[in-house]
């Protein structure tokens, strides 16, 4: 009569992975029972540990390609010495940060030349590049230098409305406190030059109430209001 080994079967509707001990290991110690398991799940254990081993080959492969061509990039950038090359390799590159600082150092050297239309144009690029390279705070800085530069060489060219761009970077709360002293600074000196005292005070007033206390152009600040005495608030009349 053959054995029944019914009771040998999971409950029906039951598809959980049961290991079924047969009568001679039913007493079989912990080895035992481990070998039995590997037996009957081995394929499964294999396959799956490939496919983990396989992901992380491949994400480590990604990783060390992408470290190379950080690498590549970087040397291909440093090779660029000249204007041309910097804006061929901006071309070549865009969506990459340092595609924007290329055409940031091109800005620079057409500003430091006195060509501050040229120069203007260069920075507006610079912005535009910074837009397509990703949101990080290296990257946010960059498109404010570059937004604040452009408005200075148009400033210096005498464009009426550039000062309106230095005030949006001073306001910006999101650019660095550098640049938005350094915003706050010049529409004071200007402010000045047209001998408009009052711009000049809230441009001074808002470096003390907007940024820190011993920000790095406090220096600054108080050699123009030394060398402008309509700044030097007067003293308050005495009490009767």
């Amino acid at each position: 009569m053959p054995d029944d080994r019914s009771s040998k079967q999971p409950p029906a509707g039951d598809d959980r992975n049961l290991v079924i001990v047969d009568e001679d290991f039913a007493n079989a110690d912990a080895e035992d029972r481990l070998w039995l398991f590997w037996e009957r799940n081995k394929t499964l254990i294999v396959q799956g540990t490939t496919a983990v081993v396989i992901g992380i080959l491949g994400f480590l492969a990604y990783f060390f390609w992408n470290e190379s061509r950080r690498l590549e990039l970087g040397a291909e950038f440093t090779a660029c010495q000249d204007e041309a090359a910097r804006r061929a390799f901006a071309d070549r590159h865009p969506g990459e940060a340092l595609a924007a600082v290329a055409l940031t150092d091109v800005a620079d050297d057409l500003k430091r030349a006195g060509k501050f239309a040229e120069a203007a144009k260069a920075y507006d690029k610079a912005v535009s590049l910074v837009a397509l390279a990703g949101k990080t705070p290296a990257v946010d800085a960059l498109g404010a230098r570059a937004r604040l530069y452009a408005a200075l060489c148009r400033l210096e060219a005498g464009e009426a409305d550039a000062a309106k761009t230095v005030a949006a970077v001073a306001d910006d709360i999101a650019a660095p406190e550098t640049l938005r002293g350094f915003a706050m600074l010049t529409l004071a000196h200007v402010a000045v030059a047209k001998g408009d005292t009052a711009e000049a005070a809230k441009w001074l007033n808002a470096m003390d109430k907007k940024l820190r206390a011993n920000h790095v152009w406090k220096g600054d600040k108080e050699m123009l209001i030394r060398s402008e005495p309509a700044l030097i608030a007067p003293p308050a009349p005495a009490a009767k």
